[in-house]
């Protein structure tokens, strides 16, 4: 008669687990979760300058800089979450870019 093949077909010793048997101390848990806060907090960081270098670039001048090669200027900012392998980075600043009017390019 078939065996169901949901079901396993020996017994296994109470207590194991497909996970570690060595469970995690208390401790061990509480630097793993500081780690990754770190982590999420450091790639957040890397993420926002960036994402400022990258519009400086768009624009053509730093913040507050004026220049004649200038496209435009900065639109204010909004915030996202975004989540990562590393953890859920949360109220992520995200630069606006600047609105180009066609119209008023040979102005």
């Amino acid at each position: 008669m078939p065996v169901p093949k949901n079901k396993p077909t020996t017994l296994s010793p109470e207590g194991s687990t497909p996970q570690s048997s060595t469970p995690i101390a208390p401790e061990q848990e509480e630097f793993r979760q500081h780690l990754r806060r770190l982590a999420v907090s450091a790639v957040q960081v890397l993420i926002e300058q960036v994402m400022c270098e990258e519009l400086e670039q768009c624009i053509g001048a730093s913040w507050g800089e004026c220049t004649a090669t200038r496209r435009g200027y900065r639109n204010g900012s909004y915030t996202r979450d975004l989540v990562t392998p590393t953890g859920r980075i949360e109220d992520l600043k995200v630069r606006r870019r600047p609105r180009r009017n066609l119209s008023h390019a040979g102005v």
